[in-house]
C-alpha cells in the first residue's frame, strides 16, 4: 500500500513562529496528520521487519548488507541485566540517598534538550 505524500504546506512551513490562531491550527493540523501517517507506516513496517529477521535467521541474509544503496544492519537489541536481590537492595538504598539529596538541595539540577511528545487520541473500544 502506498501512502500519500505529506501535505505540501507542512514541508514548506516557515520556521518563523505562527502569528495567528489560524496559523497555529494549521501547524497543529499538519503535525498531527504527519504523526498519524508515521504511526500507520510504523504499523505496516513491523511485519516486514519481522520477515526480514526471519530471513536472516534462516541464513538467507547477512546481519549487515546493502540493497539499492540503502544500508541494512541488524541490531540484536539492548542488553539488560537481572540483578540478584543483594544488588537490588543496594540500588534501592542508592535511590533513597539520591532522593534525599534532591530534597535537601545538595543535588544539582540539569535539564536535557527540549522536545515535544505528540500522542494520537485514545480510541475507545467499540461495543459489539
Amino acid at each position: 500500500m502506498v501512502m500519500p505524500a505529506a501535505p505540501v504546506e507542512a514541508a514548506s512551513a516557515s520556521s518563523a513562529a505562527p502569528d495567528s490562531a489560524g496559523a497555529i491550527d494549521a501547524l497543529l493540523d499538519a503535525i498531527t496528520a504527519i504523526k498519524a501517517q508515521q504511526k500507520q507506516l510504523e504499523q505496516q513496517l513491523e511485519p516486514l521487519l519481522e520477515a526480514l529477521s526471519e530471513a536472516m535467521a534462516a541464513g538467507q541474509l547477512d546481519p549487515s548488507f546493502c540493497h539499492n544503496d540503502w544500508a541494512f544492519s541488524h541490531s540484536p537489541g539492548r542488553l539488560s541485566y537481572e540483578f540478584p536481590a543483594a544488588v537490588q537492595q543496594i540500588e534501592q538504598q542508592l535511590n533513597t540517598a539520591k532522593e534525599n539529596a534532591i530534597q535537601q538541595g545538595s543535588a544539582t539540577e540539569k535539564r536535557g534538550k527540549a522536545f515535544w511528545t505528540i500522542r494520537p487520541p485514545k480510541v475507545q473500544d467499540q461495543p459489539f
